[in-house]
């Protein structure tokens, strides 16, 4: 069954991608900020019960989706180049409204491949 085009109503958050570009002396990250415009982000919130303790993990998805979400960035590279420094990617998400929230850490990057084995979208895991 073939992947459908995603409603473009839907991607109107921006997501502003902190990468970690080097460290310095004091192991303090310098950054590059790297701006994707139409990103749709979704909350995935998780709850934990055990014994008399719950724990609320708040945990969030973000799909960035080639046709619409400007600019197009190679996210997979992005997180091995963090990795590399010994760092993570962190966001910042702006919500339609202009209301940002975060620093978000990036979990992790799955690139969804359509029919013809090319990129259809990718989907972030955040905490």
């Amino acid at each position: 069954m073939a992947i459908q085009r995603f409603p473009r109503r839907i991607f109107r958050d921006t997501m502003t991608l902190l990468v970690p570009s080097a460290y310095d002396g004091y192991q303090t990250p310098a950054t590059t900020e790297e701006t994707i415009r139409n990103v749709h982000v979704q909350s995935d919130n998780r709850t934990h019960k055990n014994g008399d303790n719950t724990e609320v993990q708040l945990r969030g998805k973000v799909w960035v989706y080639p046709p619409y979400s400007t600019p197009f960035l190679d996210l997979e590279t992005l997180q091995e180049q963090a990795q590399a420094l010994g760092g993570v990617l962190t966001c910042m998400i702006t919500n339609k409204a202009g209301t940002t929230t975060g620093p978000y850490t990036i979990l992790e990057i799955n690139a969804y491949p359509d029919d013809e084995d090319n990129l259809h979208h990718y989907e972030l895991s955040m905490s």
